[in-house]
């Protein structure tokens, strides 16, 4: 329950404003707008960053298709775990059947 309750805020953490522009997102080394996601570090990065020598040989996508593939591996974790979670809750609604049939059949 924990893990289910974590995972669906870390969602609703990752809905964007939609009245919120890239443009407020900087880099605190280049205040260069943060325009591209680096694969390799799983940060976002400026323009400046994806040059320089330390991400050289990096993958980078753009935000908006990392935001895209991140939504969708969230939504299907939180999809495996809503599952889990009731297969969970059938299983222990069945232990609780047959412990109260036990305690009935117990002389």
């Amino acid at each position: 329950n924990r893990a289910l309750a974590n995972l669906a805020e870390k969602a609703r953490k990752l809905s964007l404003n939609p009245q919120e522009k890239e443009s407020n997102h900087h880099c605190e080394e280049h205040q260069e707008g943060l325009k591209l996601f680096c694969e390799t570090d799983k940060k976002l990065m400026c323009l400046v960053c994806r040059d320089s020598r330390e991400h050289k040989s990096h993958n980078f996508i753009p935000v908006k298709e990392a935001v895209g593939i991140y939504k969708d591996r969230v939504k299907s974790s939180l999809d495996s775990l809503t599952e889990k979670k009731s297969v969970a809750l059938e299983m222990e609604q069945q232990q609780k059947q047959k412990i109260s049939q036990f305690q009935v059949k117990s002389p």
